[in-house]
This record gives structure tokens, sequence and C-alpha cells, in this order.
């Protein structure tokens, strides 16, 4: 009976895998798509297509996070989330300040965050992501601002 349950609740967890790995992966490829489309002929510089967005200041607190592509050209910042489909650009002109930080708007992932202030149309402004290797991206961030 023990074996039998145990048998039952790995293929369960194997299915719930497959399908889990299937979502993400066609996620993953129409940010990739998204991506190509919009950098046609462009250099990158860095990508993540796993970034999980930690919202944006100006637009309050309750905003729901979310995964999509990050992308950095030697002239902006650009974000699609994947659901709903948004985008945001940040022209490296507008950044102020890029720094590491372990939270923002009141979440966290308990590791540090890429944090950017920029300068928008209505005054300051910040973003936050959690992205695998957050010191490259700053770090690439600001060796292209100080350019």
């Amino acid at each position: 009976m023990i074996v039998r349950f145990i048998i039952i609740a790995v293929i369960v967890i194997l299915i719930f895998s497959a399908i889990r790995k299937f979502i993400f992966g066609s996620i993953k490829r129409k940010l990739y798509a998204r991506m190509e489309k919009r950098f046609v002929g462009q250099k990158i510089i860095l990508t993540a297509l796993n970034a999980n967005f930690f919202g944006q200041e100006s637009k309050g607190g309750m905003q729901v996070r979310g995964n999509g592509a990050l992308v950095l050209t030697e002239i902006e910042l650009w974000f699609a989330l994947a659901a709903p489909e948004r985008e945001i650009s940040i022209s490296l002109s507008q950044i102020k300040k890029v720094e590491l930080k372990r939270s923002h708007l009141g979440k966290t992932v308990f590791r540090p965050l890429l944090y950017v202030e920029f300068a928008s149309p209505t005054g300051s402004d910040s973003i936050a992501w959690a992205v695998q290797n957050p010191d490259k991206w700053k770090n690439a961030i600001n060796d292209l601002l100080a350019r």
C-alpha cells in the first residue's frame, strides 16, 4: 500500500514538473522572440529571460510582481513583462544611480536586487529586479554610464 502511494506520488510530481517545464519554456520562447524583434541590428550587452520584476516606484506598492526579459544595450535598459504584456524602456541617459538593494517597495527575496534610479517625465523614479549575478548587471550599466 505504501509502495503504491509512493509510486503515485512520484508520477504526479513528474507530471507537474513536465507541465511546468513546458509552460516556462513556452514563456521564455515568447520573450526571446519579443526581444529579437525589438533589438534587430543592435548590440546587446546583457540579457536575462528570467528577471523577476519588483515594481516601479511611481506605480505604487500594489503592483503585481512578475518575470520577464531584461536587456541591456549600449543605449537603453529594457524590460518586457511576460504577463500581462508590458514593456519598460529606460534610456541610459535617464539613469541616475545603479546599486544593489535587499528590497524594493516592501518586497524582498533575501538576496541583492538590481536597483535603478532614473529620471522620468514626472520626476525621479526607481525600479528593481532580481537577476542572476546582479553585480555583473550593475557593473555593466555603470561602465556604459561612465563612457
